[in-house]
Formats: C-alpha cells, structure tokens, sequence
C-alpha cells in the first residue's frame, strides 16, 4: 500500500488536461502553486468503452470523470489505477443509482445536463455511504452555464448540506484559476455559509481522499499522529535545580 501524507496547503481536485502539450499544463500548474494550492488532481473525461480497453490505460492520469446515461455502464472495471473516481450522471435514475449502489469517489452534477435534481433523499443516501458531491466554480464563470450551477447549488442548499461536498475549479486555462480566497468570497452565492467555506476547500478534500484510498485498497485509511509528552515534569525538574541553586 502505497503511503499518504497529509498535506497543510489547498486542495483542487478536478483540473482538465488542456489542450496544447505541456507547456499548457505546467502553466496551470504554475499558477496554481503561485496561488497556494499544494494538492491537484489532473482529470481526464472518457466514456465507457475507454475505460474498458487496456489500450486506454492511463497511469499517470489522478482523476477520471464518467459520463454515463444508464446504471448498468457504471459498474467499470480498471478503476483501481485511479486515485480518483468521479461519475456524472445523465439522467436522474442514474443519479439515484449512484447514490445507492455505485463504487463511485465523487459526483459531479453538470449544470447543462437537464432533468437531474437533487432532493434529501438522494443527498441522505449519498452521505450514508462516504460519496462526495463536487462542485466547480468554473461553471460559475461561464456565462452560459451559471445561472445552471447556481441552480444546482440551490439545490444542494435545500438539502441543508454542511459535508461531504468540494469545490474544485474544472479548469482547462490558467485564466480560469481563482484563489482560495476568491472562492471563499463566493459562499453566499453558492448558498453555503462563509465560515464553512475553507473547510469545504482544505478539511473536506483531506478527508475525501483519505476515503477515495478504501475504494482502491478495500481498507480504511486513517492516521496516527503521537502527541507530545509535557512540558510539566520539565518544568518541575527547571524549578527544583534553581531552588537547590539559591539554597547553595
């Protein structure tokens, strides 16, 4: 089993492999970095009969999106080489098939899909069984797409939503990248609270892939920190010296 450390920086978890070569890549990654994230996710969006092929395998790749119209081409074989395994349902039985049976890491719900909505049940059943729903606040930025997003996080509001639930960017161009703070400044209108907000973008992703580990091991992940003994006995030993110094 491979070792995970725990990571002090910001997290984004969904960044879409751009087009144009490496050079485009290194400088999203570049900015990032510059703006104090430490933890990404390089993301690649494939359909199911990708997954399928062994010609498709892609070791390299962090995160791969589904994109899936019926539950029965969720069930995907070759996941393991994946950290990450986000789903994003077509139609709303496949959503709440997700939610119920699917091994799936995260779900992501595209505003330009129709006809998907989340209500309490399907939140409830989701949270009952560690999966994440994933906001990205490149939905946001977009005109055509935002009124959409913000609907979905209404959605998500009304189910009273305080966990299991980050906020990557979805980016494919550095112009894209906004700060964690920018993105703080955006919890009154994604309908979460302000004070909420930066543990959704640093604890909650933390934790998240921590959970993503059981889907590929078939274990549990946790971490053991070993607290510092006290200080008091030291102290105590400081003090008795001095007094037999002044007795001296």
């Amino acid at each position: 089993m491979e070792s995970f450390k725990l990571n002090k920086g910001f997290f984004d978890l969904c960044v879409n492999i751009p087009e144009g070569g490496i050079d485009n890549l290194n400088d999203i990654l570049l900015r990032l970095y510059e703006m104090g994230y430490r933890t990404v996710a390089l993301n690649h969006t494939v359909n199911e009969s990708a997954m399928d092929s062994d010609k498709k395998k892609k070791d390299e790749t962090k995160q791969v999106t589904s994109v899936v119209p019926d539950p029965i081409d969720a069930q995907c074989p070759n996941l393991r080489k994946y950290d990450i395994y986000a789903l994003v349902p077509t139609k709303q039985d496949m959503l709440e098939f997700a939610c119920q049976t699917v091994k799936v890491d995260l779900i992501t719900i595209k505003p330009e899909i129709s006809g998907i909505k989340i209500n309490r049940k399907v939140y409830r059943q989701a949270i009952a069984r560690d999966l994440y729903f994933e906001i990205q606040y490149v939905d946001l930025l977009r005109p055509e797409t935002r009124v959409a997003a913000l609907h979905r996080s209404y959605q998500l509001q009304m189910c009273r939503v305080s966990m299991n639930i980050i906020i990557s960017s979805g980016a494919n161009n550095r112009n894209l990248i906004r700060s964690p703070y920018d993105i703080i400044n955006l919890a009154s209108v994604l309908g979460l609270k302000r004070d909420k907000i930066k543990s959704v973008i640093l604890n909650e992703c933390q934790l998240f892939l921590l959970k993503a580990k059981k889907r590929i091991f078939g274990k549990s992940v946790f971490t053991i920190e070993i607290a510092k003994k006290s200080n008091v006995n030291e102290d105590e030993e400081i003090g008795k010296k001095r007094r037999k110094k002044s007795l001296n």
